[in-house]
This record gives structure tokens, sequence and C-alpha cells, in this order.
């Protein structure tokens, strides 16, 4: 389950999405490490560590109603930054892109900054 709400109040500003299928897909991170070859035939890693602004989250709404897309465009077309609440925390995202794909709604939103513990 993905909650989404607007920063601030917004009488159209908040949807639940159920999200069953992509639940553990948003379970995600990886590590700022780049690897560069060095001329005596090594390696040198830089290892940056971890950031949650480098996540991407993605809801999915199957068989979505005319309601969830008229939402999810709202969104995009009209906010830079909203709150995501999942399993694992709440955050503050862009939204990215919305899609519809036979008849199911997908939502892009890219991580700025975890705000929860």
């Amino acid at each position: 389950m993905i909650g989404l709400s607007t920063i601030t109040f917004d009488l159209d500003g908040a949807r639940i999405f159920r999200n069953r299928n992509d639940e553990l897909k948003n379970r995600q991170g990886d590590r700022r490490i780049s690897r560069t070859a060095t001329l005596d035939g090594g390696v040198l890693i830089a290892d940056l560590g971890y950031a949650d602004g480098d996540r991407k989250l993605t809801v999915v709404e199957l068989d979505a109603t005319e309601a969830a897309v008229t939402f999810a465009k709202y969104i995009v077309e009209n906010f830079s930054l909203i709150n995501a609440t999942t399993e694992d925390g709440a955050y503050e995202v862009a939204p990215e892109n919305y899609s519809i794909d036979n008849g199911n709604l997908t939502i892009s939103l890219l991580v700025n900054r975890k705000i929860s513990e």
C-alpha cells in the first residue's frame, strides 16, 4: 500500500493505492559506488555511501478507475514535490510521470529524501 498526498492542504491531493503487486519492487536501494581501472591492472573503488535520494518508487494500480487516473494526472502536472508513505517509511518525492497501459496505471516517483525514522 502506498499513500500519496500533497505537502500543502489540497482537497483533491490525497489518495491511497493498494499496489499489492509492486510492494517488493519498491524495497530496493543502491550504494553510490564507482569503479575505475588503474594503469597497474588493478581498480580503484570509491564508495560514497547510501542515500535514500537515489531511490525510485513505483505505484501500480491494476484496472485503474477514472478517479485514480485523474489524480495521477493532477499530481504530475501541478506539484513538484509530494509526500509518499510506504511500509518502510515516509518520503518526500517528485512525481516524475504517469502512464496507462491496458487499463493499468503506473506512477513513477523520484525520492528526494526520507522524512521518517
